[in-house]
Protein backbone atom coordinates (compact mmCIF):
# COMPACT_ATOMS: atom_id res chain seq x y z
CA UNK A 1 0.00 0.00 0.00
CA UNK A 2 0.95 3.56 -0.38
CA UNK A 3 2.56 4.88 3.29
CA UNK A 4 2.65 8.50 1.94
CA UNK A 5 0.89 11.00 4.10
CA UNK A 6 -0.62 12.24 0.70
CA UNK A 7 -2.25 8.81 0.22
CA UNK A 8 -4.09 9.60 3.86
CA UNK A 9 -4.70 12.62 2.83
CA UNK A 10 -6.93 10.86 0.30
CA UNK A 11 -8.41 8.85 2.76
CA UNK A 12 -9.41 11.85 5.27
CA UNK A 13 -10.73 13.97 2.11
CA UNK A 14 -13.62 10.81 1.31
CA UNK A 15 -14.76 11.23 4.67
CA UNK A 16 -15.72 7.86 4.96
CA UNK A 17 -13.12 6.52 7.61
CA UNK A 18 -11.25 7.95 10.36
CA UNK A 19 -7.93 5.58 10.64
CA UNK A 20 -5.71 4.24 8.15
CA UNK A 21 -3.53 1.28 8.72
CA UNK A 22 0.50 2.74 8.39
CA UNK A 23 2.23 -0.75 7.74
CA UNK A 24 5.84 -1.35 7.46
CA UNK A 25 7.31 -5.14 6.34
CA UNK A 26 10.28 -6.82 7.41
CA UNK A 27 12.06 -10.37 7.04
CA UNK A 28 11.19 -12.37 10.09
CA UNK A 29 14.84 -13.77 9.54
CA UNK A 30 14.43 -16.72 12.10
CA UNK A 31 12.00 -14.64 14.92
CA UNK A 32 8.96 -16.50 15.21
CA UNK A 33 5.47 -15.69 16.60
CA UNK A 34 6.43 -16.99 20.13
CA UNK A 35 9.58 -15.21 20.60
CA UNK A 36 7.89 -12.10 19.98
CA UNK A 37 4.95 -12.32 22.33
CA UNK A 38 7.59 -13.36 24.96
CA UNK A 39 9.08 -10.06 24.29
CA UNK A 40 5.90 -7.75 24.51
CA UNK A 41 5.09 -9.73 28.06
CA UNK A 42 7.96 -7.81 28.90
CA UNK A 43 6.47 -4.77 27.96
CA UNK A 44 2.78 -4.89 28.87
CA UNK A 45 0.76 -7.01 31.19
CA UNK A 46 -2.21 -6.53 28.51
CA UNK A 47 -1.55 -8.73 25.23
CA UNK A 48 -3.09 -10.73 22.62
CA UNK A 49 -1.84 -14.04 20.16
CA UNK A 50 -4.35 -15.58 17.69
CA UNK A 51 -3.13 -18.06 15.35
CA UNK A 52 -4.59 -21.10 13.19
CA UNK A 53 -3.48 -24.56 12.24
CA UNK A 54 -4.60 -27.80 10.82
CA UNK A 55 -3.82 -31.39 12.01
CA UNK A 56 -0.99 -31.18 10.00
CA UNK A 57 0.66 -28.85 11.93
CA UNK A 58 0.79 -26.12 9.12
CA UNK A 59 0.26 -22.65 10.31
CA UNK A 60 -2.46 -20.41 8.70
CA UNK A 61 -1.37 -17.65 6.75
CA UNK A 62 -1.28 -14.54 9.32
CA UNK A 63 -0.22 -14.68 13.54
CA UNK A 64 -1.60 -11.60 15.09
CA UNK A 65 0.18 -10.31 18.10
CA UNK A 66 -1.19 -6.83 19.89
CA UNK A 67 0.12 -4.88 23.23
CA UNK A 68 -0.36 -1.74 24.95
CA UNK A 69 -4.13 -1.17 23.92
CA UNK A 70 -5.58 1.92 23.46
CA UNK A 71 -8.44 1.63 25.82
CA UNK A 72 -9.99 -1.27 27.46
CA UNK A 73 -13.85 -2.61 28.02
CA UNK A 74 -14.98 -4.47 30.71
CA UNK A 75 -19.22 -5.29 31.06
CA UNK A 76 -20.53 -7.32 34.22
CA UNK A 77 -24.50 -7.97 35.33
CA UNK A 78 -25.13 -4.21 33.45
CA UNK A 79 -22.16 -1.93 34.95
CA UNK A 80 -19.97 -1.24 31.79
CA UNK A 81 -16.30 -0.11 31.94
CA UNK A 82 -14.56 2.13 29.34
CA UNK A 83 -11.05 2.63 29.93
CA UNK A 84 -11.85 3.74 33.79
CA UNK A 85 -15.36 4.94 33.35
CA UNK A 86 -18.33 3.01 34.99
CA UNK A 87 -21.83 3.25 34.12
CA UNK A 88 -24.87 1.37 34.01
CA UNK A 89 -26.17 -0.09 30.69
CA UNK A 90 -28.80 -2.83 29.21
CA UNK A 91 -27.51 -2.47 25.95
CA UNK A 92 -23.72 -3.12 25.78
CA UNK A 93 -23.49 -3.93 21.73
CA UNK A 94 -25.03 -0.90 21.18
CA UNK A 95 -21.80 0.93 23.55
CA UNK A 96 -19.57 -1.24 21.22
CA UNK A 97 -21.21 -0.03 18.36
CA UNK A 98 -20.69 3.55 19.37
CA UNK A 99 -16.83 3.10 20.16
CA UNK A 100 -16.18 1.51 16.62
CA UNK A 101 -18.12 4.54 14.95
CA UNK A 102 -14.84 6.31 15.23
CA UNK A 103 -12.44 4.08 14.36
CA UNK A 104 -13.59 3.00 10.41
CA UNK A 105 -10.68 1.89 8.74
CA UNK A 106 -10.36 1.37 5.02
CA UNK A 107 -10.08 -2.51 3.49
CA UNK A 108 -6.74 -2.17 1.62
CA UNK A 109 -6.04 -4.99 -0.64
CA UNK A 110 -3.01 -6.90 0.10
CA UNK A 111 -3.12 -6.09 4.04
CA UNK A 112 -3.84 -8.80 6.55
CA UNK A 113 -8.08 -9.42 7.36
CA UNK A 114 -7.01 -7.59 10.07
CA UNK A 115 -5.59 -4.49 11.47
CA UNK A 116 -6.74 -3.37 14.49
CA UNK A 117 -9.71 -3.50 16.94
CA UNK A 118 -11.50 -5.23 19.52
CA UNK A 119 -10.00 -8.39 20.77
CA UNK A 120 -10.91 -10.56 24.35
CA UNK A 121 -14.14 -12.47 25.08
CA UNK A 122 -17.61 -12.61 25.63
CA UNK A 123 -18.70 -14.82 28.15
CA UNK A 124 -21.89 -17.34 27.93
CA UNK A 125 -23.52 -14.89 30.27
CA UNK A 126 -23.64 -12.17 27.88
CA UNK A 127 -26.55 -14.03 26.37
CA UNK A 128 -28.67 -12.74 29.09
CA UNK A 129 -28.66 -8.98 26.90
CA UNK A 130 -30.76 -10.14 24.40
CA UNK A 131 -32.31 -12.91 25.98
CA UNK A 132 -33.33 -10.72 29.15
CA UNK A 133 -36.10 -13.95 30.24
CA UNK A 134 -33.29 -16.63 30.30
CA UNK A 135 -32.59 -17.28 34.85
CA UNK A 136 -28.60 -17.77 34.31
CA UNK A 137 -28.74 -18.41 38.06
CA UNK A 138 -26.03 -21.00 37.86
CA UNK A 139 -22.59 -19.91 40.57
CA UNK A 140 -20.53 -18.37 39.59
CA UNK A 141 -16.84 -20.35 40.28
CA UNK A 142 -14.54 -18.80 37.25
CA UNK A 143 -14.97 -14.98 37.38
CA UNK A 144 -15.26 -14.11 33.78
CA UNK A 145 -16.83 -10.88 33.41
CA UNK A 146 -19.69 -10.91 30.67
CA UNK A 147 -17.00 -8.76 28.15
CA UNK A 148 -13.80 -8.36 28.56
CA UNK A 149 -12.36 -6.43 25.35
CA UNK A 150 -9.45 -4.21 24.57
CA UNK A 151 -9.01 -1.68 21.26
CA UNK A 152 -5.95 -2.43 20.17
CA UNK A 153 -4.69 0.59 17.37
CA UNK A 154 -1.14 -1.06 16.42
CA UNK A 155 -0.23 -5.13 15.46
CA UNK A 156 2.74 -7.17 15.12
CA UNK A 157 1.80 -9.72 12.23
CA UNK A 158 3.42 -12.59 10.45
CA UNK A 159 2.55 -12.97 7.40
CA UNK A 160 3.57 -16.66 7.25
CA UNK A 161 3.36 -17.30 3.80
CA UNK A 162 6.07 -14.53 2.81
CA UNK A 163 8.05 -15.30 6.04
CA UNK A 164 8.24 -11.82 6.79
CA UNK A 165 6.34 -9.29 9.84
CA UNK A 166 4.00 -6.58 9.19
CA UNK A 167 4.06 -4.01 11.47
CA UNK A 168 1.43 -1.86 11.72
CA UNK A 169 -0.04 1.60 13.40
CA UNK A 170 -3.37 3.33 13.12
CA UNK A 171 -3.05 6.78 12.12
CA UNK A 172 -6.15 9.20 13.10
CA UNK A 173 -7.13 11.06 10.16
CA UNK A 174 -8.49 13.78 12.41
CA UNK A 175 -5.32 14.82 13.70
CA UNK A 176 -3.10 13.63 10.79
CA UNK A 177 -0.33 16.22 10.61
CA UNK A 178 0.55 15.10 14.23
CA UNK A 179 -0.31 11.64 14.18
CA UNK A 180 1.51 10.33 11.33
CA UNK A 181 5.08 11.33 12.15
CA UNK A 182 4.08 9.11 15.92
CA UNK A 183 3.18 6.70 14.15
CA UNK A 184 6.55 6.45 11.88
CA UNK A 185 8.20 6.88 15.00
CA UNK A 186 6.49 4.22 17.05
CA UNK A 187 6.81 1.66 13.78
CA UNK A 188 10.41 1.72 14.48
CA UNK A 189 9.97 1.65 18.21
CA UNK A 190 8.11 -1.42 17.48
CA UNK A 191 10.75 -2.91 15.03
CA UNK A 192 13.44 -2.31 17.05
CA UNK A 193 11.64 -4.56 19.92
CA UNK A 194 11.24 -7.43 17.64
CA UNK A 195 14.58 -7.20 16.74
CA UNK A 196 16.31 -6.68 20.20
CA UNK A 197 13.35 -7.04 23.06
CA UNK A 198 14.55 -9.33 25.98
CA UNK A 199 12.31 -12.01 25.65
CA UNK A 200 10.38 -13.42 28.92
CA UNK A 201 11.88 -16.77 30.22
CA UNK A 202 10.10 -16.76 33.48
CA UNK A 203 6.62 -17.86 31.86
CA UNK A 204 6.67 -21.01 33.23
CA UNK A 205 3.56 -22.58 34.95
CA UNK A 206 2.65 -25.81 36.69
CA UNK A 207 0.03 -27.84 37.83
CA UNK A 208 -0.76 -28.06 42.39
CA UNK A 209 -3.47 -30.61 42.06
CA UNK A 210 -5.11 -33.57 40.42
CA UNK A 211 -7.31 -33.18 37.45
CA UNK A 212 -11.14 -33.34 39.00
CA UNK A 213 -14.12 -33.71 37.27
CA UNK A 214 -17.18 -31.66 37.91
CA UNK A 215 -19.53 -34.67 38.12
CA UNK A 216 -18.81 -38.39 38.55
CA UNK A 217 -19.37 -40.94 35.98
CA UNK A 218 -22.80 -42.21 37.94
CA UNK A 219 -23.82 -37.89 38.02
CA UNK A 220 -23.50 -37.59 34.37
CA UNK A 221 -24.68 -40.70 33.24
CA UNK A 222 -28.23 -39.77 35.48
CA UNK A 223 -27.69 -36.48 33.86
CA UNK A 224 -27.95 -38.32 30.24
CA UNK A 225 -30.80 -40.18 31.12
CA UNK A 226 -32.67 -37.11 31.71
CA UNK A 227 -31.67 -35.21 28.36
CA UNK A 228 -33.15 -38.59 26.62
CA UNK A 229 -36.36 -38.28 28.82
CA UNK A 230 -36.94 -34.42 27.78
CA UNK A 231 -35.90 -34.84 24.12
CA UNK A 232 -38.81 -37.20 24.00
CA UNK A 233 -40.85 -35.11 25.35
CA UNK A 234 -40.11 -32.46 22.86
CA UNK A 235 -39.52 -29.90 25.45
CA UNK A 236 -35.81 -29.20 24.60
CA UNK A 237 -34.99 -27.41 21.97
CA UNK A 238 -30.82 -26.80 22.67
CA UNK A 239 -29.09 -29.18 25.54
CA UNK A 240 -25.07 -29.78 25.34
CA UNK A 241 -24.09 -31.97 27.57
CA UNK A 242 -20.95 -31.90 29.20
CA UNK A 243 -18.21 -32.89 32.06
CA UNK A 244 -15.85 -30.09 33.06
CA UNK A 245 -12.42 -31.09 33.80
CA UNK A 246 -9.75 -28.80 36.31
CA UNK A 247 -7.38 -28.30 38.59
CA UNK A 248 -5.37 -25.58 40.32
CA UNK A 249 -2.44 -24.02 38.50
CA UNK A 250 0.32 -21.46 39.25
CA UNK A 251 2.21 -19.61 37.19
CA UNK A 252 1.72 -18.21 33.22
CA UNK A 253 -0.74 -19.71 31.18
CA UNK A 254 1.66 -18.80 28.41
CA UNK A 255 3.96 -22.00 28.64
CA UNK A 256 0.66 -24.26 29.15
CA UNK A 257 -0.27 -22.53 25.59
CA UNK A 258 2.68 -23.45 23.81
CA UNK A 259 2.56 -27.04 25.01
CA UNK A 260 -1.41 -26.74 23.54
CA UNK A 261 -0.84 -25.01 19.98
CA UNK A 262 1.64 -27.70 19.73
CA UNK A 263 -0.38 -31.04 21.02
CA UNK A 264 -3.66 -29.94 19.72
CA UNK A 265 -3.46 -27.36 16.73
CA UNK A 266 -6.49 -26.59 15.39
CA UNK A 267 -8.18 -23.49 13.41
CA UNK A 268 -8.58 -20.71 16.22
CA UNK A 269 -6.29 -21.10 18.89
CA UNK A 270 -5.39 -17.33 21.05
CA UNK A 271 -3.96 -16.38 24.04
CA UNK A 272 -5.30 -13.39 25.87
CA UNK A 273 -3.58 -11.41 28.82
CA UNK A 274 -5.29 -8.86 30.87
CA UNK A 275 -5.70 -7.17 34.11
CA UNK A 276 -7.06 -9.76 35.96
CA UNK A 277 -7.47 -13.15 33.64
CA UNK A 278 -5.33 -14.94 31.40
CA UNK A 279 -6.78 -17.12 29.01
CA UNK A 280 -5.28 -19.82 26.62
CA UNK A 281 -7.38 -21.90 24.40
CA UNK A 282 -7.50 -24.02 20.70
CA UNK A 283 -10.71 -24.65 18.84
CA UNK A 284 -11.96 -25.82 15.51
CA UNK A 285 -15.41 -23.61 16.07
CA UNK A 286 -15.99 -21.19 13.49
CA UNK A 287 -18.72 -19.64 15.09
CA UNK A 288 -19.35 -16.21 13.64
CA UNK A 289 -17.32 -15.10 10.41
CA UNK A 290 -18.21 -11.64 8.27
CA UNK A 291 -16.22 -11.88 4.93
CA UNK A 292 -17.08 -9.55 2.14
CA UNK A 293 -20.64 -9.00 2.89
CA UNK A 294 -21.47 -12.88 4.02
CA UNK A 295 -22.10 -14.09 7.46
CA UNK A 296 -20.46 -17.69 7.94
CA UNK A 297 -21.53 -19.77 10.81
CA UNK A 298 -20.08 -23.53 11.45
CA UNK A 299 -20.85 -24.13 15.04
CA UNK A 300 -20.33 -27.47 16.20
CA UNK A 301 -22.71 -30.62 16.01
CA UNK A 302 -25.08 -30.06 18.83
CA UNK A 303 -25.13 -26.82 18.60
Amino acid sequence: MENSMEAFGTYRRSGLYDICPLVEEMPANGITPLDVTRTVLGVSGHCFMLESADSSKKFGRYTFIGYEPKLGITCTDGMMSIDGKDFATKDPAGELRNILKGYRSPRIEGLPPFTGGLVGYFSYDYLKYSEPTLRLDAKDTEGFKDIDLMLFDSLIVFDNERDSILLIRNVSLNDLENDYPKAVKEIAEMRDLVINGKRRQDLGGRLTSDVRELFSEQQFCSMVERAKHHIFEGDVFQMVLSNRLEADYEGSLFDAYTVLRNKNPSPYMFYFSGSDMEVAGASPETLVKLEDGVLHTFPLAGT
